[in-house]
């Protein structure tokens, strides 16, 4: 029983190679089969979830963390950047995510409650950001932002070219009207205004428009939003995630870092390609060396210290949410890298639920409207590295409790 038990297991593992297909029993390099993982015909789904009662969830907490891309342990989630050097079967998970919302297999949200939908427009707006050219008078080129001022309004020209508005709220606050100037509602004057140029970037032709492209060089974070629970009928510490989004450099963020005047494109230095998320730091300000001396953990969460030139919020702002239950059915086809042995790759979805990722805690559910740990623990990086550490013990030892007697 055991003998045949593990010649099925073997089988099945001999079926999901991440090698060159044939490559060792290939004789001409015109039969080459580049793209090896799945055979043909065969069907892999997601393990299903345990369905959870309410009344058995003893405890929970919900938990923010970052993975950060630049430790090796997270190298399978970054890499391939080039997809050109590597065969058709290599891809980073951010192609993955990126693909399926393209393909409307499971949408995208601004942000984790998923109460803000991301549209097409908006979507294609993060990879290649257009901003329209102010134009200039007298210098007989109309193009930018003079098509507006010659029609009057934004809707008039639109409508020139033949958008079709929806009927939405936005749509009834021109960018050039009164009643938009007036808006006292800072979130609807940005999602209004996102809204505007999302519809002028789909219909205007690019001449009007100076861009940039989002790469996947450019994703340096993921943020992994889950819930730790205690499963009374399987007596034991599970965790689910719920949502995964990228930090990165979005198309926005590249064409204002590359038209910053103060040049501070060129002057990333070591700080991972996130450049656009510092303001102009003063050369006097310093993290004190005690701090993190002799402290490689302590370093790697240096670089999301709270200083006073970081741009917090935008650091752990993903550009853009997705419903990790939503995901399953894609990235659970989605192979990553194995480096201990290429022929036998994890999915990505088995990697996450797994937990094969190296994690720091930045923010968990309380009653301070779940204020951030650099909120409170500022300016000290090996402070806040203990802080969260000191959440993950918390709910560790929580556990331990529920056999303590």
């Amino acid at each position: 029983m055991r003998k045949s038990v593990f010649l099925l297991v073997l089988l099945l593992n001999l079926t999901i190679g991440f090698s060159q297909a044939n490559l060792l029993n290939t004789r001409s390099s015109l039969d080459l089969e580049e793209v090896s993982k799945i055979e043909d015909g065969a069907e892999f789904t997601p393990l299903d979830y345990a369905k959870v009662s309410d009344e058995d969830i003893v405890f929970s907490y919900t938990t923010w963390e970052v993975i950060d891309l630049n430790e090796r342990v997270n190298f399978p989630f970054l890499y391939p950047i080039d997809l050109s050097l590597v065969t058709p079967d290599r891809k980073p998970l951010i192609y993955y995510l990126i693909d399926g919302i393209k393909n409307q297999e499971f949408p995208a949200f601004f942000n984790d409650t998923f109460t803000e939908v991301i549209s097409e427009e908006e979507f294609e707006n993060i990879q290649v950001y257009k901003t329209l050219k102010d134009g200039t008078d007298a210098d007989g080129i109309t193009e930018g932002k003079e098509h507006f001022d010659i029609a009057g309004s934004w809707r008039e020209h639109l409508e020139s070219l033949g958008y079709e508005f929806p009927e939405e709220e936005w749509v009834t606050y021109d960018p050039s009207s009164d009643e938009f100037l007036e808006l006292e509602d800072n979130e609807k004057v940005v999602s209004f205004q996102r809204k505007w140029n999302a519809a002028a970037a789909s219909i205007m032709p690019d001449t009007d428009f100076n861009s940039a492209e989002f790469e996947y060089s450019d994703v340096r974070k993921y943020i992994i939003k889950g819930v730790w629970y205690f499963d009374r009928i399987a007596t034991e510490l599970k965790f689910r995630p719920i949502a995964i989004g990228p930090v990165a450099l979005s198309a926005e963020d590249k064409y204002e870092q590359t038209n910053d005047d103060t040049g501070s494109a060129d002057d990333s230095g070591d700080d991972g390609g996130f450049g656009a998320f510092f303001d102009d730091e003063p050369e006097e300000e310093v993290v004190e060396e005690e701090v993190v001396e002799d402290d490689s953990e302590a370093d790697s969460f240096a670089s999301m210290s709270m200083e006073p030139a970081v741009d917090s919020e935008k650091e752990f702002t993903p550009m853009f949410w997705v419903f990790y239950p939503e995901t399953r059915d894609v990235l659970s086809q989605a192979y990553s890298f194995n480096q201990k042995n290429m022929s036998k790759p994890f999915s990505f979805d088995r990697l996450i639920n797994s937990r094969r990722f190296s994690g720091t805690i930045y923010k968990e559910a309380n009653v301070y409207q779940d204020r951030n740990i650099r909120d409170y623990i500022s300016k000290n990086a090996l402070m806040q590295l203990l802080e969260s550490d000191r959440i993950k013990e918390k709910i560790r030892n929580k556990e331990q409790d529920m056999w303590s007697y």
